[in-house]
């Protein structure tokens, strides 16, 4: 953790909660495949990141009230801080649940699509 001195001469040390963003990772697809709407996909991404509400609040900008009617579903999550939301989360479960919706998949890289596809292969050989 680091610390620094004030104009006091005490040392204060920064918060490394709200100090650090993580390069946002896949979901598990059992996870995202449960989901009934966008609203579920911002939660488990919220819910994933183990921030408090207000953290998270806090760091998007967003109005205490305005994130009380988003998690009773009266209002919608701001669409222009998805990505910022899922920064600081460390995960993609919102876009994830919408390429699951339009048919697709989101690999982490070549490699990871490849070896989908040569299992994807495996199984219907083993089943004919």
């Amino acid at each position: 953790m680091d610390s620094q001195r004030n104009s006091t001469g005490v040392h204060q040390r920064q918060i490394p909660l709200l100090a650090e963003v993580r390069k946002p990772e896949l979901v598990d697809p059992a996870l995202i495949e449960k989901l009934d709407g966008e609203d579920e996909a911002i939660l488990l991404c919220v819910h994933l990141s183990r921030f408090s509400h207000e953290a998270i609040c806090q760091r998007l900008g967003i109005d205490k009230g305005h994130w009380s009617r988003i998690l009773q579903g009266r209002a919608h999550f701001p669409t222009r801080k998805r990505l910022a939301l899922m920064q600081l989360c460390g995960n993609l479960a919102p876009i994830q649940y919408e390429a699951l919706k339009s048919g697709l998949t989101i690999y982490e890289n070549p490699a990871a699509k490849r070896k989908a596809e040569l299992m994807a292969e495996l199984a219907t050989l083993e089943a004919a």
